[in-house]
């Protein structure tokens, strides 16, 4: 067992075969399955957040039929991008998550993680002719930020990976999947958790003020501003990491049930 002061939490050693970086991305990966049903923002067990192995090509994905507060590091299962399991599982992966993900993957080699929800405040924004607008300080982040998807269907084989390969392009980390759902990508699981929570958010705050009545935007030189704050880590000043709130939903979720980073 290891204790970072700053988290507060034991985590315990990689299991023997395995090597460090595996089970750190394991760790990681396993806390935002954990967070994310935390917030509700699960449909059972449906969606997927996948994370590259470093020094790898090679996927985590969660189990297919495993429910989001069931999952441990243990039980994530490591597949090639062409969806080959590599790890010893007795359960399937779901076919639409490797695809979409696996597309996102190869064409980005910068975004390591990528997480898919069919969160009803997002989805609700997704299934409105609009465009996302930054209208709040953490909403700022995603200015020239999100691309826009049209659904074409459940994703089951490769027809629309050229189409979501350009909606992402080379500067989004977020995609707008309509009448679908939001993804949010980045580095690590941190940032894409970290994202998909101010995505819905502003979400929530966005269809609030369009039934209200007129939406009063920042000026342009206050979003593109705020978005560097946030790229550049200035937002974070005078934290103990980057993202402070990592180690706080670390220790939540471990306080409700440890059994995640076994």
């Amino acid at each position: 067992m290891t204790t970072d002061a700053r988290f507060n939490v034991e985590l315990p050693a990689a299991p023997s075969g395995m090597s460090d970086g595996e089970w750190q991305a394991r760790l990681q990966l396993a806390l935002a399955y954990r967070v994310v049903d935390w917030y509700g923002w699960t449909s059972v067990v449906y969606n997927h957040i996948t994370l590259r192995v470093p020094d790898s090509d090679d996927l985590l994905i969660n189990p297919f039929g495993m429910r989001y507060d069931e999952i441990r590091a243990s039980d994530l299962v490591r597949i090639t991008p062409d969806g080959e399991i590599v790890s010893p599982t007795a359960w399937p992966i779901n076919q639409a998550g490797l695809v979409i993900h696996s597309t996102i993957h190869r064409a980005r080699p910068d975004l390591h993680c990528v997480l898919h929800t069919h969160e009803a405040m997002s989805q609700s924004l997704c299934a409105v002719d609009a465009a996302v607008m930054p209208l709040t300080q953490e909403g700022c982040q995603f200015y020239e930020r999100v691309g826009y998807h049209d659904f074409e269907g459940i994703v089951l084989d490769g027809s629309e990976g050229p189409k979501i390969v350009q909606a992402l392009g080379h500067a989004n980390h977020t995609l707008v999947l309509r009448n679908h759902g939001l993804i949010t990508a980045g580095p690590d699981a941190v940032w894409a958790v970290v994202r998909h929570h101010a995505f819905i958010r502003n979400a929530e705050v966005q269809l609030r003020a369009m039934a209200a009545g007129k939406v009063r935007m920042p000026s342009v030189e206050a979003m593109r501003r705020t978005r560097e704050q946030f790229e550049g880590g200035s937002a974070q000043a005078n934290a103990m990491v980057r993202h402070p709130e990592w180690p706080a939903w670390m220790r939540l979720i471990d306080q409700r049930d440890p059994s995640w980073k076994h």
